[in-house]
This record gives structure tokens, C-alpha cells and sequence, in this order.
């Protein structure tokens, strides 16, 4: 603020110097009139060497400006500033006082009285920044020159005294309201610049804000880096909660983002969950940072009365001199990009190949939507077998992707895109109904089984809502079709879930688990979760034949299902000798490649007609036999 008010002492420097030549000719021409009094020829010169003095003052003012980043004394130009402007009122004074003195009716003293009048007046204009100076140049100009016009007792010029006293007072007022104007400007001027360079929910610098100094920065030749922060899943956090515990958690994530830094480093909230932070410090010391960030932040914190556990992925460049700032950002989002593919709560650096990378899996996800829209996709299907029966009863739906050049792609590479991008959404509904319409062909007995991913269950994705919609319009019965989750699904929003897959069940709709026994907290998840079957998964089956520890797993888990009410179906049967072992378990299904591999609709349906295939009767046929535990089958299960 003071900086800025002393500017406006030096923000006309022209008309000062204008104003001194002025009055410096008004001096001459008054000893011209006066008969070459040497008075006003003297006064002449000094107004001449103090007009320089001010000349030079603001010279030396623009000088002081022009070098960015040099230091600055405010203090220093207001006094020159004070010099100047009550050398100048001293001056005009005495010669005002000295013409009415040794010539009160010669013309030399009208002269004098209009200059001192015109100083007068243009005072309170001119130095309002400062009231101080100001008043204190209307005393040392006004008082002197009001009490000459009285002391000459003429009548014309006490009545001019009357009125200079009356503009002396009124100057003194106006002066305070124009400076009380200026200051106001001034602070809204400052308010407006805040809000346009400042988040208003976090108060750290905005979007704006930091790429104008990352680009001054890095226009100075001057390498810098820079970490690209994102807030794990914060939308499922948003939607949980809702936005006021959003924006307090964003609020709280700023302070302790803030709380990391050191000097000369800047933190911004870039929008939304996106917080970005400049910092000249090297490339270990920006990493040391970063992980600074990670470990601070990613803790359990308190908002709004609730416990929520919080955590961001961080993307790491280092910006050489003269890099385009476009450019960094663009670096810094690649390694973001990588950090959120590689897991929560994680930091990359950025290095030339990921940009390599980043930019394969662009053309990956255009490729990806070319395909949905050319219907590239299809859906295969695995048959389940009943162990008793040697029957098909449940069948699950798998997609699969023929690319015209890539060949065949692995869900396991395009499934994670899909979801990254929500055209999982799209493409889940699509394999939804298309596995609902392959099921009418099948006998009433046989059930289909469909994936279904955690994005299906966002919030703008009303998956229940889908389905339902799917079985009215296909009119296939609800209990023919099974939609299977993964306890990593629930990782997302449980509860929300939760919730959806009881409405889903209570349609009559079966929910399975699957990949049953690769997650942290499988047996916690059989007592909350509305499911009706559990799937084994395959790395169970690939050592069941060959590890003692797995078989007493296997029978700890089917004894705990059977409890519970639970279906199971064991997947990844690929070897007649794990097939042998898991007969001696109560299952309700098997599934794997030494019974059925993943075929075509067509191919499907000979098998189900057929009931078994006769090259697979005789591995099925040894379960028929016996179990070694009883089934308590539940009525739904075939």
C-alpha cells in the first residue's frame, strides 16, 4: 500500500516539470516589471535548481523501477517527494509575500497573487496520496501569502485574504476525502487482484497465479520443478459425503500441503482435487518433497465429525531453462497420469519414455473407443459344471477384443483402460444385455454370469436402474442371471455398494464373489456382503494338488460357506489331478479349461443340449460320485 500511494506522488512527472518552468518565468517576469529587482531574479534561480531537483527525482524513481526484482525505498522517494513539493510552496510563498510587500499596487503584484491562487488550486490534486504533504503545502504557501494580502490593508485584498483562507480550509477537507477515495480504490484494486491469483477456498495461489510465475521462472533461464498433486478418489469421498466434507478435506489437505514447504517454494490449487507446487530445488530435494507430501498427507484425518483416511499420487518433473511452461505442465501430468495407473498413494518422476508410454496408451484409449463404436467386441462364454449332475447350470460371459491390428487384446490390458476412462460403463451395459440375450436360447436351468466393474456402481451410472431395465425389456427371469464383483470393487465405496447390490438381490437377481481368497479381508466380507455365491479363485486350484496348506484352507472355507448358506464354485481347473482333489470338497460348480474353454454362443449351445460333452463326461463322471461332505443346497442353486 505505501509503495503504491508514493507511486502516485511520481505518477506525473511532465507537468510537474511544466509547472516549475512556469513559475520560474513568472519570477523573471515579475523583475522584469519590478524594474530588474534582483529578489525575483534570485527566487527565479532557486525555482529553476529545485524544479531540476524534482526532474531528477523522478528520473531516479523510473530508474529504480525499471530493474525487476531490485530493491526499492519507499522511503527514501517520499522525503525527496517532500523536498520537492515544500521546497516549491516556500518559494512561491516568498515571492507572493515579497511582491505584496515592496509593490502592493503595481501589476508585479496582481502577478504574484495569480500565481499563488493557481498553486493553490492545484494543490489538492496533485499530492492527495499524502495528506501530510499536502496540508503542509498549503500552510507554507497559504498562511504567508493570506496574512501579506491582510497586512496591506487594501480592501480588495483583505477580501482576497478572506477567500485564500476559505480555499486553505477547504483544500485541508477535500484533500482527506480524495485521499480516503484513493486508498479505497487502491484496496478494491488489491482485493480484485487477490481473487483473480488466489483460490477462494483454500486461499493458496490459483491456476493463473502459478503459471505466471513458472513462466517467469523459467523465461529468467532459471530450472525449476514442479509436482503435480491429485487427490486419490476424491469423487467416491464427494459423493460418499457430500461437498461440504469435499471442501473441508480439500481445505485441510491445503494446510498440510502448505505445511511442507520451505521458501521461495509455491503451492496452487489448480482446480477441483489438483494441487500443484513450484520449487527451485533439485531433483533429489523435489523428490524428498514429494514423498514429504505423501507421508503427511496420506494419514487419517477428522472432517466435519467423521474419520476419512485421505491420500494423493504425485507427479514429479524437473522443468530446465527456457522450457515452454505448456511443456511442464504436460510433463508433470504424464507422471501424474503414471502415478494413478501404478496405485494410490504413489509418486513418479518423469522421464522422456513416459511420455513414450503415455503416448501409446492415448492411441490405446482411441482405439479403445473406435472399437465400441465398431462393435469389435464380443462376448464368449466358459460353461460352469455341477459336480453332481455333470450338467451345465451356470455359464459366465467374457469379453473379448479382436483388434483389426493389434490382434487379439488381453482384457487384462483393455478392461483396466475401460475403467480409467468410464467407457466401462458403456461397455458393461452393452455385455449385460447382449449375456442376458444369449440366455434365452438356453434351457430355463441354465443361468448366465456376468463381471461387472466398481465404476458400474458410480453414482451417475444408476447400474440398478440398467438391469432392471435389461430383464423387463429381454424378459429373462432374475434368478437366471448372476453379476459378480471383486472384494477390490468394494474398495471404492462400499457402502454405496452395498446398497446396490441388496436392491440388485432383493430383484431376485444372484451376486457372486469373485477371485474369493486373493484380498486382505475375505472373511469379514461373507458376513456384510448380500452375495449368494463365492468364487474360488484359481490360485487355489493351481496348488490344491500340490500344498497341504491350501487343501486346509479349501476345506476351512467350504465348511464356512456351507454355514453360511453360501454356493461355490471353484475356477481354474486346468489339470485332471486338480480335478481329482476337488472332489473330495462339497462344491457347487467347476470351472476351468480341462472342462470348457471360453467359446462361441454356437459352440455353447451344443454343449448344453448335449449336457455334457462326452470327452468331458468321464473327468465330470468322477465327481459324480459320493462327496465326502454333505451339501446343504440352498433352493436356488441347481
Amino acid at each position: 500500500m505505501n509503495a503504491q500511494l508514493v507511486a502516485a506522488l511520481y505518477a506525473t512527472p511532465g507537468p510537474i516539470l511544466i509547472g516549475s518552468i512556469t513559475v520560474t518565468l513568472v519570477m523573471l517576469g515579475a523583475g522584469l516589471l519590478a524594474g530588474h529587482d534582483p529578489v525575483f531574479y534570485g527566487l527565479a534561480v532557486l525555482m529553476a535548481c529545485l524544479g531540476l531537483f524534482r526532474f531528477a527525482s523522478h528520473r531516479l524513481y523510473e530508474r529504480a523501477h525499471a530493474v525487476a526484482g531490485a530493491p526499492f525505498d519507499a522511503a527514501r522517494f517520499e522525503r525527496l517527494a517532500m523536498i520537492g513539493a515544500w521546497g516549491t510552496a516556500a518559494l512561491i510563498a516568498g515571492f507572493s509575500c515579497y511582491a505584496l510587500w515592496r509593490y502592493p499596487s503595481q501589476p508585479v503584484a496582481v502577478l504574484a497573487i495569480a500565481q499563488s491562487i493557481g498553486y493553490l488550486a492545484g494543490i489538492s490534486g496533485r499530492n492527495t496520496s499524502r495528506p501530510l504533504i499536502t496540508k503542509i503545502q498549503v500552510l507554507i504557501s497559504g498562511a504567508p501569502f493570506t496574512c501579506a494580502l491582510a497586512a496591506t490593508l487594501e480592501p480588495a485584498y483583505v477580501l482576497i485574504a478572506l477567500t485564500v483562507a476559505l480555499t486553505t480550509i477547504l483544500t485541508f477537507s477535500s484533500t482527506q476525502i480524495i485521499h480516503e477515495m484513493f486508498v479505497s480504490r487502491h484496496r478494491t484494486m488489491e482485493e480484485l487482484e487477490i481473487l483473480a491469483n488466489r483460490d477462494t477456498l483454500t486461499n493458496l495461489d490459483n491456476r493463473r497465479s502459478i503459471l505466471l510465475k513458472i513462466e517467469n521462472q523459467l523465461a529468467r533461464k532459471q530450472e525449476m520443478a514442479l509436482l503435480s498433486v491429485d487427490v486419490d478418489d476424491f469423487k467416491s469421498i464427494n459423493d460418499t459425503y457430500g461437498h461440504d466434507v469435499g471442501d473441508a478435506l480439500l481445505l485441510s489437505i491445503s494446510e498440510t500441503l502448505a505445511s511442507c514447504l520451505g521458501p521461495g517454494d509455491i503451492a496452487a490449487r489448480m482446480g477441483g482435487d489438483e494441487f500443484m507446487v513450484a520449487t527451485s530445488r533439485g531433483s533429489a530435494e523435489a523428490v524428498e518433497l514429494a514423498r514429504r507430501i505423501l507421508t503427511r498427507i496420506g494419514s487419517q484425518r477428522r472432517i466435519k465429525g467423521r474419520s476419512i483416511a485421505a491420500t494423493v499420487s504425485v507427479g514429479v518433473v524437473v522443468a530446465e531453462a527456457g522450457l515452454a511452461v505448456e511443456q511442464a505442465l504436460k510433463r508433470a501430468d504424464i507422471a501424474l497420469y503414471k502415478a494413478k495407473s501404478d496405485g494410490r498413494n504413489h509418486l513418479v518422476v518423469y522421464t522422456p519414455e513416459l511420455s513414450v508410454e503415455h503416448d501409446e496408451h492415448l492411441a490405446f484409449e482411441v482405439d479403445l473407443r473406435d472399437a465400441m463404436r465398431a462393435g469389435q467386441f464380443q462376448l464368449v462364454y466358459q460353461p460352469i459344471y455341477n459336480p453332481r449332475s455333470g450338467s451345465v447350470t451356470l455359464v459366465e460371459a467374457l469379453l473379448r477384443w479382436d483388434h483389426p491390428q493389434r490382434g487379439v487384446v488381453s482384457p487384462a490390458t483393455f478392461v483396466p483402460v475401460a475403467e480409467r476412462t468410464g467407457l466401462i460403463k458403456v461397455l458393461g451395459t452393452w455385455a449385460i444385455e447382449t449375456a442376458v440375450r444369449a440366455a434365452l436360447a438356453w434351457p430355463r436351468n441354465v443361468g448366465v454370469s456376468v463381471n461387472v466393474s466398481a465404476r458400474q456402481f458410480e453414482s451417475d451410472h444408476d447400474l440398478v436402474a440398467i438391469v432392471a431395465a435389461i430383464l423387463r425389456k429381454t424378459g429373462l427371469p432374475p434368478r437366471r442371471l448372476t453379476l459378480e464383483i471383486t472384494e477390490s470393487t468394494l474398495i471404492e465405496d462400499a457402502p454405496h455398494i452395498i446398497e446396490s447390490l441388496k436392491k440388485l438381490r432383493a430383484m431376485g437377481v444372484r451376486i457372486a464373489l469373485d477371485d474369493f481368497g486373493t484380498g486382505y479381508s475375505s472373511l469379514s466380507y461373507l458376513a456384510k456382503l448380500p452375495i449368494d455365491i463365492i468364487k474360488i479363485d484359481k490360485t487355489f486350484s493351481h496348488e490344491i494338488d500340490s500344498s497341504v496348506k491350501v487343501n486346509a484352507l479349501m476345506t476351512a472355507i467350504t465348511d464356512l460357506a456351507h454355514k453360511l448358506g453360501l454356493s461355490i464354485i471353484v475356477e481354474g481347473i486346468e489339470t485332471a489331478a486338480q480335478l481329482a482333489v476337488m472332489r473330495r470338497f462339497s462344491l457347487h460348480g467347476i470351472q476351468g479349461f480341462i472342462l470348457a474353454k471360453p467359446m462361441s454362443d454356437e459352440a455353447l449351445l451344443a454343449i448344453i443340449k448335449d449336457r455334457v460333452a462326452s470327452d468331458r463326461m468321464s473327468l465330470v463322471g468322477d465327481l459324480t460320485a459320493p462327496a465326502a461332505v454333505a451339501v446343504r443346497k440352498r433352493p436356488e442353486v441347481a
